[in-house]
């Protein structure tokens, strides 16, 4: 793929998350309105990329049944549908003369659809964005999300150490001397932090196992190779004390998840030998040490039992009720993006004040999509699986496996995540998750291994193509 598609693609992804991770409206608008462009640019210039048969059906369905959602039905068969008979007797009792008859939507709020459904294609051109990209591309595209990331770690940890008017906040509610990064929430933010966190090891083992096959061919100086090193070991360690204080505890939880199915993962690889325990040993010792200078008891004592205690028998009754939401909605779901709209209904005594998200984004898609919701998770599931299989079975051990097998660990904290909260509402985690989603399922190249550093310039990326890996 061209050079200002690929400038144009990072510069999208890269901007996503500096304003309040793109949850705003005036934000996400223009994150759509690019996302249109980049996908009209690779429809024009022909880039449809071979995606797996599960995958493709899901996307189909992700994309088309909110939009099926939409379509007007008659009152009399709107009425019978699950769930939205309440809705009948209200239109009945409040509704202008002749209401009773309107057409309506299978959606109760066709407008937060219609919201929900352009929401998604930020993520859709970020997934069809990172399979354009030549290897060499995606390596630098990589680097550059693990040096962001790593930044937004420098703020979120001077964030903790800053007091409430301290511009480091970003102009957001500040809540005083907990690492948000540019997030609204910290929860949010860890969970990014978490996502990134097996890509960065992924890029410094991917760096040594290229660089100790090659040797001198490209004559990389030893200093860059230095710099470019003890800059991804610090973004790692940035990232760790970072995610550390954000007190997140399924941020901090799904990390420790994903650390351990990289050493696992990276190691069976065979391209990535002992240097992967090496460095998250390395990352953790550090990590810890500077965690206990800086002060561990805060973070300590959000795992405290009576705190799970108390927090998981909230959990637990807001689930419960969305549940029951969900099977009272079914077959059809209450409509994407509906969920705060719904919810009051089956609120009752249990919690006060105004929910938005049902903080498990699982059951927040099977109340507002149905029976559509599960047969898209296990479609993806099964995509996810089949390709981290295919992954691992390679036999030619090329470099650029490495980065994908990391990309494939990196979805799995948010995965994860989503169960106790709804990280991937957020438009930027969504957006750099469809992107790690994609290298996963990169078709690679002819040349994996080769001029694939993040220092080199477009001759590397084109040149990609057209060589042969002998690794």
């Amino acid at each position: 793929m061209g050079s200002t598609f690929f400038y144009s693609f990072a510069l999208l992804l890269l901007a996503a998350p500096l304003y309040k991770a793109g949850n705003r409206a005036v934000p996400l608008l223009l994150l759509e309105l690019a996302a249109i462009a980049l996908l009209l640019a690779l429809a024009l210039g022909h880039r449809r990329p071979a995606l797996p048969r599960s995958l493709t059906v899901a996307l189909a369905v992700l994309l088309g049944y909110p939009l099926l959602q939409l379509l007007p039905l008659p009152d009399a068969l709107w009425r019978v549908l699950s769930g939205h008979a309440a809705y009948g007797a209200v239109a009945e009792r409040f509704g202008a003369p002749g209401s009773d008859y309107a057409w309506r939507a299978i959606s109760v709020v066709p407008q937060a659809t219609e919201y929900g459904w352009l929401a998604l294609l930020p993520p859709l051109a970020c997934l069809a964005g990172a399979l354009a990209l030549a290897p060499a591309q995606v390596v630098r595209l990589l680097f550059a999300m693990a040096v962001l990331t790593g930044l937004e770690g420098v703020l979120g940890l001077l964030q903790v150490g800053a007091g409430g008017d301290a511009i480091f906040y970003m102009r957001s509610t500040p809540a005083v001397g907990i690492a948000t990064g540019t997030f609204v929430n910290s929860d949010h933010f860890a969970a990014m932090l978490a996502m990134m966190l097996p890509v960065i090891v992924g890029l410094l083992v991917f760096d040594i196992r290229r660089r100790r096959h090659e040797g001198r061919r490209h004559l990389v100086s030893d200093a860059n190779l230095l710099s470019q090193r003890v800059l991804l070991f610090a973004a790692a360690v940035l990232v760790l004390l970072g995610l550390l204080f954000t007190f997140s505890r399924g941020g901090i939880a799904t990390a420790l998840v994903g650390l351990a199915l990289s050493s696992l993962l990276l190691v069976r690889a065979r391209a990535g030998g002992r240097n992967t325990t090496l460095i998250i040993g390395a990352l953790i010792a550090v990590g810890i040490a500077l965690a206990v200078l800086i002060g561990l008891a805060p973070i300590l004592e959000k795992f405290a039992p009576g705190v799970l205690r108390l927090s998981s028998g909230e959990r637990f009754r807001l689930y419960a009720a969305t549940l029951r939401a969900a099977v009272d909605f079914l077959p059809f779901g209450s409509g994407l993006s509906t969920f705060a709209s719904v919810f009051p209904r089956y609120q009752g005594e249990v919690f006060g004040g105004y929910i938005d998200y049902a903080h498990n984004d699982w059951l927040q898609l099977f109340m507002e999509l149905g029976l559509a919701a599960p047969l898209i998770v296990v479609l993806l599931l099964v995509t996810y699986v089949l390709r981290t299989r295919e992954l691992l079975r390679r036999a030619d051990g090329r470099s650029f496996t490495l980065l994908q097998i990391a990309a494939g660990i990196g979805l799995v904290p948010p995965i994860l995540h989503g169960m106790f909260d709804f990280p991937l509402h957020m438009p930027a985690n969504a957006m750099w998750f469809a992107t790690l989603a994609g290298v996963m399922l990169h078709p690679g190249g002819a040349n994996d291994a080769r001029n694939t550093g993040p220092g080199q310039d477009a001759r590397g990326a084109r040149g990609d193509h057209r060589a042969s890996a002998r690794e």
